[in-house]
């Protein structure tokens, strides 16, 4: 019988050896999930925005040619607004001045061959607010002349063109009243108004130009006062203006020299009844230039002295401000039109 409590304390000490191993084995790692990285989804290539060969816009911009850099140059106009681009005859440039005038759109520009600078007047930013002030381009870079405080009020559509005959810088504002134009001449730093010089009609969608065959400047207005219907033109005498009997058969959407022949050129308007079309000048009447047609849509027209020819600018397709299209130039030789930028 003594041999049972021996055997309980074998059981016994046997089951604390069990628990004493038990509790000394190390534990398990606990099981630790995989972390599976996806296969990223291969990126389609993202192409960098094309930076255009040429200016890009809706409408609105202003172009004079600079005789003095030999280049024509094109500021602003609806969706480029702050844009200054170079035309040398072949290609377009874009010119990055250090400083610039604020973006706008209807501007008035015009070379000024007794300080050798292309003049910028007015015009209107992009959020809506009409501008006043004057900028000068010397073939490098623009400089403010005039902050417009003692001149022209704020406007858009002014007309601005060199009289040669008086050797002075004539810009032409549509009225405050809204019942006619204002002409005023650059003095050099500041615009000064011509006392009697006033239009009885706008110079807005009008055309304005020097006439080298009767040595006056010639104003062509789509509106003929006081009815306000047809057209009417004007010559400028230094000191008032004087209607002129002979009338363009259309509205114009130019009016500029043409250095091949001498004479002013008149781009009528296109209609239903076909594409647009050049008229001559001779002083006296107005006359069709054969072949001058053009199926574009047209913007605005220069002269170029120094290649002997009348450029347009325009667009291949319609142009809205939803949906700005590149500027293309077209150039008339006398004989053709022939687009000059590939």
């Amino acid at each position: 019988m003594r041999a049972l409590p021996l055997v309980g304390v074998v059981v016994v000490a046997g089951a604390l050896g069990l628990v004493v191993s038990l509790v000394q084995r190390p534990m398990p790692a606990p099981f630790a999930p995989v972390s599976v990285t996806p296969e990223p989804l291969p990126t389609p290539p993202v192409s960098p925005t094309p930076v255009p060969h040429g200016p890009v816009s809706a409408f609105g911009f202003s172009v004079a040619d600079d005789r003095a850099s030999h280049r024509v140059v094109l500021f602003g106009g609806v969706d480029s607004y702050d844009d200054t681009w170079l035309w040398d005859g072949s290609r377009w440039s874009h010119a990055v001045p250090s400083i610039s005038p604020p973006g706008r759109f209807h501007a008035a520009a015009a070379y000024d061959p007794s300080t050798e600078l292309v003049m910028l007047f007015g015009g209107r930013e992009e959020s809506g607010a009409l501008l006043n002030d004057t900028w000068a381009w010397n073939g490098t870079g623009w400089r403010e002349l005039d902050s417009g405080r003692h001149g022209p009020s704020a406007i858009e559509g002014a007309l601005m063109a060199w009289d040669e005959a008086a050797r002075s810088l004539v810009l032409v504002t549509p009225g405050t009243t809204g019942t006619g134009g204002e002409t005023w001449t650059w003095n050099g730093s500041t615009w000064l108004r011509r006392t009697g010089g006033d239009l009885p009609t706008t110079p807005i969608a009008g055309e304005m130009a020097f006439d080298p065959v009767s040595r006056a400047l010639l104003f062509v207005s789509p509106l003929t006062p006081p009815s306000g219907v047809g057209i009417s033109a004007w010559r400028w005498d230094g000191s008032s203006w004087h209607r002129w009997p002979a009338v363009p058969p259309i509205a114009t959407t130019g009016l500029t020299l043409d250095p091949s022949s001498g004479r002013l050129l008149l781009c009528a308007e296109p209609t239903n009844a076909g594409p647009a079309r050049l008229w001559s000048w001779s002083g006296a009447v107005w006359t069709p230039v054969p072949h001058s047609e053009l199926s574009v849509e047209l913007d605005t027209e220069v002269s170029d002295a120094d290649h002997g020819q009348l450029l347009m600018f325009g667009f291949v397709a319609p142009s809205t401000q939803l949906g700005p299209q590149p500027v293309h130039v077209w150039g008339w030789n006398g004989r053709a039109w022939r687009q000059l930028d590939s």
